[in-house]
């Protein structure tokens, strides 16, 4: 009666082995098609001429060119979109001076784009027979013969680029209503920078340290009678 419980227990077995030779093939049969297809991807968005950049479209470029753009990004025609480097461009093309913003992006089947946001010039330094145009941060990116007649004038010497951010920082520091309120800024030194504004009235500023708690400091002071406001040591300003 035990030979035929041997034979049963030994097919059962042999069944079983099958099954698991089986299941093995199958697994194996379906990772390779995986890695067959993964391949065949790869090769066609990453090698082959199908999903290449034929075009890289510029949008947001007035100050810049569209070319100077396209230059600065550095995305040459014919390369595989996905192999083209989105953070590299994006980082050359915020390089340039007008930029505020950047964004590159790829667009299927065969475009790159850029979308630029320029810096709105907010403040405007005599340069020679010209103007420098620089945003409310004080960072220059453009050069005109005119200045616009809303922008705030700044006297200062156009070289002293560090200068011009101190200026930058005091501006940005301004609640919106004292900033309309501005006609001039003026900085000899970057310890002795001064607000002219549009009605007649002198604010002496002095450095750009604690520019946020003179902005406060500017604010509640604006509303009191005066024509010199002196916020330079904001915990002891004073008017007269």
């Amino acid at each position: 009666m035990s030979a035929p419980r041997v034979s049963d227990a030994t097919s059962r077995l042999e069944l079983r082995r099958r099954q698991q030779r089986t299941s093995r093939l199958i697994r194996v049969a379906g990772w390779s098609v995986v890695a067959l297809l993964a391949a065949a991807a790869v090769y066609l968005f990453a090698f082959s001429p199908v999903f290449v950049a034929q075009r890289v479209t510029v949008s947001g470029a007035e100050v810049l060119t569209k070319a100077q753009v396209r230059e600065a990004a550095g995305v040459t025609v014919g390369t595989p979109l996905a192999r083209v480097d989105i953070a590299a461009a994006a980082d050359s093309v915020a390089g340039l001076p007008p930029v505020a913003e950047v964004e590159v992006a790829r667009s299927w089947p065969d475009a790159v784009t850029i979308t630029v946001t320029e810096r709105t010039p907010r403040l405007a330094l005599p340069d020679g027979d010209g103007y420098l145009l620089a945003d409310a941060s004080g960072v220059v990116f453009e050069r005109v013969d005119k200045a616009p007649s809303k922008l705030v004038q700044v006297v200062a010497d156009s070289r002293a680029r560090g200068l011009l951010v101190d200026v930058g920082t005091v501006f940005s520091a301004l609640s919106d209503a004292t900033a309309a309120k501005v006609a001039r800024i003026e900085a000899a030194t970057s310890d002795s920078i001064e607000l002219r504004l549009r009605d007649g009235r002198r604010v002496m500023w002095g450095s750009a340290e604690q520019s946020a708690v003179k902005s406060q400091v500017l604010d509640h002071l604006l509303g009191m009678s005066g024509r010199i406001f002196d916020v330079s040591a904001p915990s002891f300003p004073t008017r007269r």
